[in-house]
């Protein structure tokens, strides 16, 4: 397990905020790409640049770039972000990610738990996790819930993407 939980201030000391937020952008990616989930449409639009002019996006992309930084000792990074915005049956089932990295940060998790292949992961508010990229994970409902869970998640790469029609969402990552 190489592997690291941080805690979200952010998201923490804000959290109905960050939400009424996402519920905002939520409807704007429906209109700008409709019919298509939120979740799958990740290679369109970058999270921060969707809530780019919001302090408390500001302030997470600022905080999750410390913990990023902390976890991968490199210095040229990528971030791309989407926002899962589920109901309880609409969950992520096994996937991975062909990224180095992968992590998610827990906004409105609900009572749910992440598997991956050889570890799992309780959700609480304010969890961020980061992590290798490979390995397979899905999401779990331990107690059905009403509002959609909300989680946002990301990949890092370590190097370019030479191919920028591949991917409008990856965005450079400063220290």
């Amino acid at each position: 397990m190489n592997y690291k939980i941080y805690k979200s201030n952010v998201i923490c000391n804000n959290q109905k905020e960050i939400i009424k937020v996402i519920d905002k952008s939520y409807f704007i990616h429906q209109e700008t790409f409709p019919g298509e989930d939120f979740t799958w449409s990740y290679k369109k639009y970058n999270t921060f640049g969707l809530t780019s002019s919001n302090e408390l996006f500001y302030d997470l992309f600022c905080e999750l770039k410390t913990f990023i930084y902390d976890y991968i000792d490199c210095d040229r990074l990528w971030l791309q972000s989407w926002i899962n915005y589920h109901s309880s049956d609409k969950v992520l089932g096994w996937h991975n990610h062909d990224y180095p990295f992968h992590g998610y940060i827990c906004v409105r998790p609900h009572e749910t738990t992440t598997v991956f292949s050889d570890y799992k992961i309780k959700n609480k508010i304010g969890n961020v996790y980061i992590g290798p990229g490979d390995i397979e994970h899905k999401v779990v409902v331990d107690k059905q819930y009403e509002d959609p869970r909300i989680t946002i998640g990301f990949d890092i790469l370590t190097k370019s993407d030479k191919d920028i029609s591949y991917n409008i969402g990856c965005i450079p990552l400063t220290k």
